[in-house]
C-alpha cells in the first residue's frame, strides 16, 4: 500500500540456478558407480544433489520471493519443486529452461532483480546487468546489489 492506495506495480523476485547453488552436485565417482545399470529418474537425480542449509536459511529471510531455475528438464524441476516442498522452502516456483533460452527471455520478465549464477560466465556475460555471481559458501549475498 502506498498512501492508503493499493499498489499495482510489481514485486521484484530473485531467481536462483539450482545446479551448483541451491543443490551442490554430488560427486562424479559415486554418480557414475551407482547408476551403471539403468539411467536414473529425475526423481532420484534430485535426490542426489544435496541442498544448501545456508541458501535455503537466506532465502526464507530475504524480504524478496525467489524462483529457483534448473537446466535440467521440466520432469527435473518437479522433482525438484517436490524436495523443497518437504523441506518447506519458501520457494514461489522451480522452472527448467537453458542458459541461453533465460538470456533472451529474462528482458521480458519485467518482476525479475536478479539472477543468482554460481557459473561467472553465466552470471555476467549471459544476463547482463541482472547476473550476480555467487558462491554457495557466500549464501548471506543473496538479495544484496
Amino acid at each position: 500500500m502506498q498512501g492508503g492506495d493499493i499498489d499495482n506495480g510489481f514485486q521484484p523476485c530473485l531467481l536462483v540456478v539450482f545446479e551448483g547453488l541451491l543443490g551442490i552436485p554430488p560427486k562424479e565417482t559415486a554418480k557414475k558407480s551407482r547408476w551403471k545399470l539403468r539411467k536414473p529418474t529425475a526423481k532420484e537425480q534430485a535426490a542426489e544433489y544435496e541442498i544448501n542449509v545456508l541458501l535455503l536459511n537466506q532465502i526464507r529471510r530475504t524480504p524478496y520471493p525467489v524462483e529457483v531455475v534448473t537446466f535440467e528438464g521440466p520432469e527435473f524441476a518437479a522433482a525438484v519443486e517436490s524436495r523443497l516442498e518437504d523441506l518447506h522452502a519458501l520457494v514461489r516456483r522451480v522452472w527448467s529452461t537453458t542458459p541461453t533460452e533465460l538470456a533472451r527471455i529474462h528482458i521480458s520478465l519485467p518482476d525479475v532483480a536478479a539472477i543468482y549464477d554460481p557459473d561467472p560466465r553465466r552470471a555476467f556475460a549471459t544476463y547482463g546487468s541482472l547476473g550476480r555471481h555467487l558462491l554457495p559458501a557466500n549464501a548471506a549475498q543473496l538479495g544484496e546489489k
